[in-house]
């Protein structure tokens, strides 16, 4: 679907005209990706006001559901997410709104949250999801005039919590190389994707690189879970930050996708199925291994 600045206004509509022109400026921009900032309000109040806007980033084709998220970063900006479905591909190919602002914020380089707030309760699912942030226990979650903890949401998780530096937002990054020489620059690219990707269940890092007809790049990483379901593979991280872009509508010109040579699992075929609901790009595979 594509957006115009008529979409955004009357999102923005309930804000006052000044703020509602300082976020047009970003909205509209050429290289927006997703990320708000320098703004009047209070983030947090702003976030919620925010969510009509974040919903109309959703593409959902299959359940007519229209989700928005705004994720709080520790640095005060905000991200935008939006729930995405592809039809023709596996359903498990959903990527929920609240997964899109958190990964959103972590591709953008922000390490912790303040706030999510959400137009509508999460599910299970990606309560489950968000367990894997290092401040998962305290984060509050802002649903309507509704607000609560992650613990209070999932009293029982599965899994302990992980600590300060270990988590989603704030693991370290890995060391990969290529195990044979590249020329492309997208495979870089790839790799070095890979290389921030947040895997501490099976230690298989992958990179997604997508270029678009216009020449800009998105790129993606694996966000695991140790529920395993509820992780993200790097597809999906990428066509995120694509369709909070301005060149959502842009035709996909070539993917390519870094993984370990080694890995026990891969998400090859649900990436391919995803990418072929969507484009006639083919993707290029580039095999890793650790530096």
């Amino acid at each position: 679907m594509a957006l115009n600045a008529d979409d955004f206004k009357e999102a923005l509509s309930g804000l006052p005209e000044s703020e509602q022109s300082l976020l047009l400026n970003q909205l509209c921009a050429p290289q927006f990706r997703g990320k708000l900032t320098d703004f009047d309000s209070p983030a947090i109040d702003l976030a919620q006001a925010l969510l009509p806007l974040a919903a109309t980033f959703s593409i959902a084709p299959i359940s007519g559901f229209h989700v928005g998220a705004v994720a709080v970063g520790a640095s005060g900006a905000l991200y935008l997410g939006s729930n995405l479905e592809f039809t023709g591909a596996p359903l498990s190919a959903t990527l929920h709104a609240e997964q899109s602002a958190v990964l959103n914020a972590w591709m953008h380089g922000e390490s912790k949250l303040q706030a999510l707030t959400i137009s509508a309760a999460p599910c299970g699912y990606c309560r489950q999801f968000l367990w894997e942030l290092s401040n998962a226990p305290t984060l509050p979650i802002i649903v309507g005039q509704t607000q609560t903890t992650l613990s209070q949401l999932l009293p029982m998780p599965f899994g302990e919590p992980r600590q300060s530096g270990q988590g989603l937002l704030d693991s370290p990054p890995s060391k990969l190389q290529s195990t044979t020489p590249i020329k492309q620059t997208t495979a870089q690219r790839a790799i070095n994707a890979a290389q921030h990707s947040y895997t501490p269940y099976t230690h298989t890092p992958e990179g997604f690189v997508i270029k678009c007809a216009d020449g800009q790049h998105f790129t993606g990483r694996t966000a695991e879970n140790i529920a395993f379901n509820p992780s993200v593979p790097a597809v999906l991280s990428a066509l995120n930050q694509r369709n909070l872009s301005n060149s959502r509508n842009v035709t996909i010109h070539r993917c390519t996708q870094a993984k370990l040579a080694t890995s026990q699992h891969s998400s090859n075929e649900l990436a391919a199925a995803i990418i072929r609901s969507i484009s006639k790009a083919t993707i290029q595979t580039v095999l890793v291994e650790s530096a």
